[in-house]
């Protein structure tokens, strides 16, 4: 993610695309990446996944509405992009999940995102939260000069276990909030102002927007136990 925001804060001088998202180096992963393998494991009595309805996120329509030379829109369901808080910068995402979809907004310094991730039972969104956290602790300091970032992150009260984020670089700030709901995880992020106590006050369009997924997730038949 820190290398997405350097981009971003270059993109006065040269043309910005959504591409840029997810193109840091490869980290190996940790003992607690989740894969494939692991998620699927035991799960033949979960419910059938459910798939994400054309219109599903709160930001989708944007993509076909009016913008500007300077904005790049772009939506995607591809099942590789990785979760989009990724302090270590992993190429593609390897975590069992069944439907995605990512909505990403770049103008000059400002980057936006908001992304929905359904995996295919509720131990398999959890262990993709434990990898947020692992990721988090593992890369959550480092680089040098113009490549130099911080993250710090605390709980906050949404859906069954959620976690809002500030991002540190060389040349921007970014908030996230990320939030699972039953076998979904969901995730918005803006650059901006964070301080680094993370106060609620400078979170609460995101944790306005995952409040409201986080409720909307459940409409989603398999996802939510009732």
């Amino acid at each position: 993610m820190h290398r997405v925001l350097t981009s971003v804060a270059a993109a006065a001088a040269v043309t910005v695309t959504a591409t840029v998202i997810g193109m840091g180096p490869a980290v190996a992963a940790p003992a607690a990446q989740v894969t494939a393998a692991t998620m699927g494991a035991g799960q033949a009595s979960a419910a059938p996944p459910a798939a994400l309805p054309k219109g599903f996120l709160l930001d989708e329509a944007k993509v076909d509405g009016p913008s500007r030379p300077w904005e790049h829109l772009k939506l995607t369901d591809s099942l590789k992009k990785p979760l989009e808080v990724n302090p270590c910068d992993r190429r593609a995402a390897h975590d069992g999940r069944s439907a995605s979809r990512t909505f990403t907004y770049v103008a000059e310094t400002v980057y936006r995102s908001e992304q929905v991730v359904l995996y295919p039972s509720e131990r398999a969104a959890k262990a993709a939260m434990r990898s947020v956290r692992a990721d988090l602790a593992e890369c959550g300091t480092g680089g040098s000069g113009a490549d130099r970032h911080s993250y710090r992150w605390k709980s906050t009260g949404i859906g069954d276990e959620a976690l809002r984020i500030g991002g540190f670089f060389f040349e921007n700030r970014s908030r996230s909030v990320i939030v699972r709901k039953g076998s979904a995880v969901a995730v918005y992020v803006r650059t901006g102002l964070v301080t680094k106590s993370l106060p609620v006050s400078q979170f609460r369009p995101l944790i306005k927007d995952a409040r409201t997924m986080a409720a909307k997730l459940c409409d989603l038949p398999g996802v939510c136990r009732r």
